[in-house]
């Protein structure tokens, strides 16, 4: 419930109370399960990250041979993915505010993301694992990008229009088969 309460509102926004009462727990009975909000934070984006490679996987493992890496780019970037913010991707949804949260929020936080980035690792292009790296640094952080702008376009055309132009950008930037 915190995951996606931080990714449709923001983490300053869903306080402890508000995801408390929203799963029937007082506030009080929250000191029971997190030290901190920043806890409560890490911990939501965790799962927010782990939901996210779920989907990917579900996409890879469900695509044709040789177009995994297109499967993915399809489904990060189609309309449902823009249009379910609590669902979607957390660096989208959150990524000025992670990038505002104290040091050791942000630690904890990276550690997940390399985890995020560990899983789909192996369908990013590269003969080496540095040169995956690359290609993964570029590409993630774009659609992330992209993902943003639409989610902050107005008419329904323009959005789908902006998806389209990326998911043709980043296949054929990436996925060549």
């Amino acid at each position: 419930m915190a995951a996606r309460s931080i990714r449709e509102h923001g983490g300053d926004t869903s306080g402890i109370g508000t995801v408390m009462k929203k799963v029937g727990l007082t506030k009080g009975g929250f000191y029971r399960h997190f030290a901190s909000k920043d806890d409560l934070f890490v911990e939501a984006v965790a799962r927010a990250f782990d939901e996210m490679g779920n989907g990917m996987l579900e996409a890879a493992k469900s695509a044709p041979e040789g177009r995994v890496l297109r499967a993915i780019i399809e489904r990060y970037l189609s309309t449902g993915h823009a249009n379910s913010p609590g669902m979607g991707c957390v660096l989208a949804a959150l990524g000025p505010e992670l990038a505002r949260k104290p040091l050791s929020v942000r630690k904890r936080i990276e550690a997940v993301r390399e985890a995020y980035r560990e899983r789909l690792l192996p369908f990013v292009p590269g003969r080496t694992r540095e040169e995956k790296l690359k290609q993964f640094q570029l590409l993630f952080p774009s659609m992330a990008g992209v993902l943003t702008s639409v989610r902050m376009t107005l008419s329904p055309e323009k959005r789908e229009e902006l998806l389209t132009e990326a998911r043709s950008f980043f296949i054929k930037l990436f996925a060549q088969e």
